[in-house]
């Protein structure tokens, strides 16, 4: 029997050579990769162990919180913003929104605290104003006290004064209104000015400036003065019988008597005194005026003075809104009461006796003329020169107007003689001829 061979064939040699290359080479690669780890550990920092810095982005919703070093003003938003409020308002110089906005009015409150503590007022919380602020010596809040409005922004009226006047003449001036001085003085001339220009420009015609008159007189819609034709004097003494003129029988605005005279220089001075300047009348009613005190002269009887005569629609209406205002800040009067309460005493415009320029007031200098030895002649005698006195009380409820003892007119010889012989007024006598 043959024996079976037991030995490593030669492909059987080549693959264990094969198989220990290879594990020698692993060997080598992994120890390589150890040293090169050994090298690196040794070359690197040991970690720190205080957490990263994570940027967190705010909720657009919110205001991004103002940076540092903090000042506070318009437009910063933020928590920093919300504390000034916040302590603005417990010292009540704040009274809005606390939102963390630095707007308006926070900037306004802030104002009024710096101003009350001695700190410059520019509306900026900055270091001194946030370390006041935040001090147990800030201050609350007081009120200052809200000063009465000056004419320049309210109302230019008779009496006012000051450079707000100076610019209203300079204005109606500049338009043709105004032909008087620029002193800064509201008076007769300048209220009849504004009188004007209301009137042309569609306003309440009270001669009173007030914010619609300002307002249009500065605007570029004011224009310029428009003049208007002279109206045709009237001969009020034309007729046959004396013209009456009261609240059932007005006059226009345009009304102006014929054959008026300048009293002040048609006037003797040692006769009779003028109180105003330009105190007009009817040439024929002064005269008598005139002959009439010559004669009281003669009889001893001097010291008299003329307080008013002819009066223009605008006069009128200047007297009545006075004694309206008179009435309404005096006696707490409402307007409608007020107007009725001067008409006692005051005609309304284009009714009073004096727009005819043969009325006059016949007075004496600083005294009450109903008491006086001028008075008791006047009532005696002033029927011989063709006056009659106008309003008494006895008439009252005719005329429409209270006793006044220095008030005469003037009708002519003809007709004041009957009048005093029958005791009838000025509507009753004309009553009575028309009805004959």
């Amino acid at each position: 029997m043959r024996k079976r061979k037991t030995g490593i064939s030669p492909v059987g040699i080549i693959l264990i050579v094969l198989l220990v290359v290879a594990i020698f080479g692993v060997g080598i690669a992994a120890l390589s990769n150890q040293q090169a780890y050994v090298r690196e550990a040794r070359i690197t920092p040991t970690p720190s162990i205080t957490p990263r810095t994570v940027l967190i982005t705010e909720n657009p919703a919110y205001p991004t919180s103002t940076p540092t070093p903090l000042v506070l003003q318009m437009n910063s938003v933020g928590i920093e913003v919300k504390q000034l409020q916040m302590r603005l308002q417990e010292l009540g110089y704040y009274s809005g929104e606390v939102d963390g906005q630095f707007g308006g009015g926070t900037r306004t409150s802030v104002e009024a605290f710096q101003r009350q503590h001695g700190l410059a007022a520019d509306g900026i919380a900055g270091g001194d104003t946030l370390a006041l602020l935040y001090n147990t010596q800030a201050q609350t809040f007081v009120p200052t006290p809200v000063p009465t409005p000056t004419p320049e922004n309210n109302t230019l009226s008779s009496g006012s004064q000051g450079e707000a006047v100076k610019r209203l003449q300079t204005r109606l001036q500049e338009l043709g209104y105004y032909t008087g001085k620029v002193d800064g003085d509201f008076g007769k001339g300048t209220k009849s000015a504004v009188t004007l220009f209301q009137k042309q420009h569609g306003l309440d015609a009270d001669g009173i400036a007030g914010a619609k008159t300002l307002a249009m007189l500065y605007s570029d819609a004011a224009h310029a003065i428009v003049i208007t034709p002279t109206p045709e004097p009237i001969r009020v003494l034309g007729g046959n019988l004396p013209m009456l003129v009261n609240k059932q029988h007005p006059v226009g605005a345009d009304f102006v008597p014929a054959d008026l005279v300048d009293l002040n220089s048609y006037c003797d001075s040692n006769l009779v005194k003028i109180k105003y300047s330009g105190m007009k009348a009817v040439r024929e009613a002064t005269d008598a005026l005139l002959r009439m005190l010559t004669a009281a002269k003669t009889d001893g009887v001097t010291n008299w003075q003329i307080s008013a005569a002819y009066r223009s629609y605008a006069d009128q209406q200047q007297i009545f809104d006075e004694n309206v205002k008179e009435y309404m800040n005096k006696n707490g009067l409402s307007r409608s009461k007020a107007e009725s309460a001067a008409r006692l005493t005051v005609a309304d415009p284009g009714t009073s006796e004096h727009h005819t320029g043969l009325a006059f007031d016949v007075t004496v200098p600083g005294e009450t003329f109903k008491f006086t030895k001028q008075c008791q002649w006047l009532h005696e005698h002033c029927w011989e020169y063709g006056f009659i006195i106008r309003y008494t009380d006895d008439k009252q409820d005719i005329t429409g107007f209270l006793g006044e003892e220095w008030h005469i007119r003037y009708v002519g010889t003809e007709h004041s003689m009957n009048m005093k012989n029958s005791g009838l007024c000025l509507e009753e006598y004309l009553e009575h001829v028309q009805t004959e």
